[in-house]
């Protein structure tokens, strides 16, 4: 079984033919269509400046998101959760566990230093100014998308309202394998019916960036294909390898 991040990363060839029109141009294109994060009120968000030292960044991340889906838990602001340390220290342990089961390996050492907490916090308020307009009820933490042949089964980070929204706190441009990977959890929906998903967004709280699509307007643009279409090739694909690469 692989992950759904290894799926978009790699499998170069089935890529290529089902999602022909996903260019490095029309990357560049998306790159440019991004919008910045605002709040309702025209607020629009800065990127974040950092420590510069971006080893801890995927700890900082998990730490970050763990912040906010407990602020929405308890229905507590970020600002009030962060007075009390034996929470934020719980936060992040949880974090690097949830990194260290991701890679299935041990972390190396800088990852076991203390995480720049203030950047945590930093990116979980914009996550909570994001959201604000949101109803809680509406908002579903890490929905769970059922696995498909070769496929595990996997989470998304957040569906609001009808809009999957994938979290990318990283210092880069969005890449192909960031729209692999919406693509891959829209294909499983579509497979399950679990979730009722019609717009994609790709949000980068460190940037300050949102990346909207509608889901039909996404595959007609990176496949040429209608959604069924081409969520139906991937499900076969996944569904269909071991059985069409087994050894003859």
């Amino acid at each position: 079984m692989i992950s759904e991040k290894a799926f978009a990363n790699e499998f170069s060839g089935f890529w290529s033919e089902a999602l022909p029109f996903l260019t490095p141009q029309v990357i560049a294109e998306l790159n440019l269509s991004g919008t910045a994060m605002g709040d309702g009120r025209r607020q629009w968000v800065k990127p974040l400046i950092g420590s510069g030292d971006n080893s801890n960044n995927d700890v900082i991340a998990e730490t970050s998101f763990g912040l906010f889906a407990e602020s929405l838990k308890s229905g507590r602001p970020v600002a009030e959760l962060c007075e009390e340390s034996d929470l934020i220290q719980r936060v992040k342990e949880s974090a690097i566990g949830r990194i260290l089961g991701l890679r299935r390996e041990g972390l190396p050492r800088t990852h076991r230093a203390h995480p720049n907490t203030e950047e945590a916090v930093a990116l979980a308020k914009r996550l909570e100014v994001y959201f604000e307009y949101c109803p809680v009820e509406s908002i579903c933490i890490q929905p769970r998308f059922r696995g498909c042949g070769i496929l595990d089964s996997c989470n998304g980070d957040i569906l609001a309202e009808k809009n999957l929204i994938e979290l990318k706190m990283v210092d880069r441009n969005l890449r192909s394998a960031d729209i692999r990977q919406v693509l891959v959890y829209c294909a499983l929906n579509h497979r399950s019916l679990q979730y009722e998903i019609d717009r994609v967004t790709i949000l980068n709280p460190r940037r300050g960036l949102e990346f909207a699509f509608g889901v039909e307007e996404l595959t007609e643009r990176t496949s040429g294909k209608t959604s069924s279409e081409l969520f139906h090739q991937i499900s076969t694909f996944l569904a269909d390898f071991e059985t069409v690469h087994q050894p003859s």
